[in-house]
C-alpha cells in the first residue's frame, strides 16, 4: 500500500441508467450533458487533473460511445482506461471492477453527478490524505435527504438530525474498501466471476463505514448533483450568473 500522499489514480463511477433524464438519456450519455459549453465530465476529468491524478479509470454502463470519444480530449494529459460494467448494482459493486486497476495504490474515487466550482475537493482530500471523504455542508433542513457524516460514520437520511455535513461524491481511500465489498458477495474471486453475483445492490455505505478513522475533509467548493434535472439546471445558472 501506498504510504505517501502521491496519489496518481482515480475511478470514476458512469455506471447508471439515468431514469431521471428520460428521454434524453436514451441517446446521449447524462454525463455529456451541457453545462454552459461543456458537458459534465468535462468538469470532473479537470477537476481530477488539477490536482495531479495521472490514470483515470471509467467504470462505465452501456450507450457511453459519446462519453468515450468525447474523453479522448484528455488523452494527451491524462491517461484514460475504460472499464464496462453492464449491469448497474450500485456504486459498491461498480467500485468492485476497478480492483486490478488500483493494485496496492490509494485511490480517489469519484461520482459523476457531483460536480464541483470555485474549489478543488480532489486535492483537498490528497493534501488531508486516506482514508478520507468530501463532506458539503446543507440546510439544517434538508439533512434528512443526504448521506450524513457524524461521529466518523455515514448514517443515510438520518430520520432525526444529527448534523448536517453531507457525504458527496468524493473519496479518497486505500484498497482495503474492496475486501469489504467482496465480503458480501456471494460469490468472490476474479473479476470474471463478478458476472454471477447476485443482483442485489450492496450497499456501499456500509462498506466505508467498516473503514477504521474515516475522515471528514469540508469543502467550501460550490457543490451541483448533476444526477437531476433540478441540479444540472442550477448548475448551469450559477455559471452563466459567474460570467455576467
Amino acid at each position: 500500500m501506498s504510504q505517501d500522499n502521491k496519489i496518481s489514480k482515480a475511478v470514476v463511477c458512469c455506471g447508471g441508467k439515468a431514469t431521471r433524464f428520460a428521454p434524453i438519456s436514451r441517446t446521449v450519455p447524462k454525463e455529456m450533458l451541457p453545462i454552459v459549453d461543456k458537458p459534465v465530465i468535462h468538469y470532473i476529468v479537470q477537476e481530477l487533473i488539477d490536482a495531479g491524478i495521472t490514470d483515470i479509470l471509467f467504470l462505465i454502463g452501456t450507450d457511453r460511445g459519446a462519453l468515450q470519444h468525447y474523453l479522448d480530449e484528455f488523452a494527451r494529459t491524462v491517461n484514460i482506461y475504460f472499464r464496462r460494467v453492464a449491469l448497474a448494482r450500485g456504486p459498491a459493486d461498480n467500485i468492485w471492477h476497478a480492483k486490478s486497476f488500483i493494485g496496492n495504490d490509494n485511490f480517489i474515487i469519484a461520482y459523476c453527478d457531483d460536480v464541483f466550482f470555485n474549489g478543488n475537493p480532489t486535492a483537498e482530500l490528497i493534501a488531508h490524505g486516506a482514508p478520507a471523504l468530501t463532506v458539503f455542508e446543507v440546510p439544517k433542513e434538508q439533512a434528512h435527504n443526504y448521506g450524513i457524516f457524524a461521529g466518523g460514520k455515514i448514517v443515510e437520511k438520518p430520520q432525526s438530525y444529527i448534523g448536517n455535513m453531507a457525504a458527496v461524491g468524493r473519496y479518497l481511500l486505500s484498497p482495503e474498501i474492496f475486501s469489504y465489498i467482496e465480503s458480501e458477495m456471494p460469490i468472490s474471486g476474479s473479476l470474471a466471476s463478478s458476472q454471477l453475483v447476485n443482483p442485489v445492490e450492496i450497499c456501499f455505505v456500509k462498506q466505508l463505514n467498516k473503514i477504521a478513522n474515516l475522515r471528514a475533509v469540508y469543502t467550501k467548493a460550490k457543490r451541483f448533483d448533476t444526477g437531476t434535472p433540478r441540479g444540472l439546471y442550477e448548475a448551469n445558472r450559477y455559471l452563466f450568473e459567474e460570467q455576467e
